[in-house]
């Protein structure tokens, strides 16, 4: 094995510190307050949750080529109906968490 790719292995694809903490850039950026922290958290868990139920029950039929494109409109779909929810019903919260609410599709993607 060559020394370049044990180093690229080494600080990229198996250092758990980077891989863990690159969907978690939105979050900490976001999260200075507990109102602020409770509603990103509940958001991305609401997202996880239910774009992996629909993304299980998907999995077989949709063709592998065509499946990472799925899965981002699957999570797409589910971030836009929590946005929308928060924008009509928790407007403050949604006012200041802004920009960081699509941002959550990165996070369910990672």
């Amino acid at each position: 094995m060559k020394l370049s790719t044990i180093f690229k292995n080494g600080i990229i694809y198996e250092n758990p510190i980077f891989v863990q903490l690159i969907g978690m850039c939105s979050v900490l950026a976001i999260t200075s307050t507990v109102q602020n922290s409770v509603g990103m958290g509940s958001a991305v868990i609401g997202v996880l949750v239910m774009s992996n139920i629909v993304i299980s029950i998907m999995r077989k039929i949709i063709p592998s080529k065509i499946r990472i494109p799925i899965f981002i409109v699957v999570i797409a779909t589910f971030v836009t109906m929590v946005e929308m929810f928060m924008k009509a019903y928790a407007q403050s919260l949604y006012l200041s968490l802004g920009i960081f609410i699509p941002l959550i599709v990165v996070n369910c993607l990672i």
